[in-house]
């Protein structure tokens, strides 16, 4: 809700003063008033708006509601009190996390830094209950804020989330706070990996190849061939992509080839592209859950095998000897 709340507030806003207008236009025709009274339509999508994120915020504690105070002061006040307040505050800083991400002088809310302090509370008293939400968070949000939710599950400590930060190392942006929480979560080497292979390292890279969280590290390096700043990464990026036979980057190659980018980083990515486009029209051995045995020979059950025609011994005698050869010796 919290991502989609802003738009809705507006779209609710411009209805109302559709409403508005359209009433106000038919009272003013009726009645034969000053067209100026049609200025009376102009504040109500700002009410609107203001009364839809007043509603969304009263669910808030104080504390809380002040944690996107338009003023600074009072939002680092009301931060101190929380965190004093100890786990009590988990619950309230959850809470934050739900509010629009949006700052409006309209409804005096900020709501980008009152996520920011909300996860930054979150990371100070370890609440790992948050990390489902902090997750999200990191999927869904300026880059600001996600810096803070790296930090964030850093601090917590919960290594369960290291699949979901390694990616991040490919982020201009975010690999330096990613790599902190990573050491912090005891993942050292895994940083190490990263950095050795974007330094065309091909230890680093077969070590990767079999690694058991090989995705998240094609995830980490697609990111990186995204760089826009630090586009010296890029060729790297790519470089390490093709050694790792990683298919699922072509889209993202074949788009920096069409991006304006200088000609030997463009010539970096195709080189890449051709080599991975390669290996992709190359024949796979058939996993043994792909072929149909149904259609196979099967030895047959006890139950199918019929004894009915098969021959039998002929019965014996009292004297223990069988008809036919009592026959035999007859004659």
């Amino acid at each position: 809700m919290s991502d989609h709340f802003d738009t809705i507030a507006w779209l609710a806003g411009l209805g109302t003063w559709v409403a508005s207008a359209i009433t106000l236009f038919v009272v003013i025709s009726g009645f034969d008033l000053n067209p100026l009274w049609f200025a009376l339509s102009f504040p109500v999508p700002f009410i609107t708006v203001a009364t839809f994120y007043a509603f969304r915020l009263r669910s808030l504690p104080k504390l809380a509601r002040q944690l996107g105070s338009l003023d600074k002061t009072e939002r680092q006040q009301a931060f101190k009190r929380m965190i004093a307040m100890g786990q009590s505050a988990v619950d309230a800083f959850l809470q934050v996390l739900q509010t629009p991400r949006k700052r409006t002088e309209v409804a005096e809310w900020d709501g980008v830094e009152a996520t920011i302090l909300a996860v930054e509370g979150l990371g100070r008293l370890k609440a790992s209950k948050a990390v489902p939400q902090l997750l999200t968070l990191l999927y869904s949000s300026e880059w600001e804020i996600c810096n803070r939710v790296i930090w964030a599950l850093g601090e917590i400590g919960d290594k369960s989330v290291i699949p979901e930060l390694l990616p991040f190392l490919g982020s201009e942006l975010l690999n330096g706070e990613t790599a902190n929480a990573l050491r912090k979560l005891g993942a050292s080497e895994l940083v190490d990996l990263f950095n050795k292979a974007m330094q065309r390292d091909k230890a680093a890279v077969e070590t990767i190849r079999k690694h058991q969280l090989r995705n998240a590290f094609i995830a980490g390096f697609i990111r990186a061939i995204w760089n826009s700043e630090d586009i010296s990464s890029i060729p790297k990026a790519a470089w390490v992509l093709a050694e790792l036979w990683a298919t699922e980057a072509i889209p993202a190659l074949r788009a920096q080839i069409a991006r304006w980018l200088p000609t030997e980083i463009r010539k970096a990515c195709k080189e890449a592209l051709d080599k991975l486009e390669m290996i992709s029209k190359l024949p796979r051995a058939v996993s043994y859950t792909e072929i149909d045995t149904s259609t196979l020979p099967r030895p047959a059950t006890t139950s199918e095998v019929h004894f009915d025609n098969l021959p039998k011994a002929a019965p014996l005698g009292d004297d223990g000897v069988s008809e036919s050869e009592r026959g035999s010796g007859e004659t």
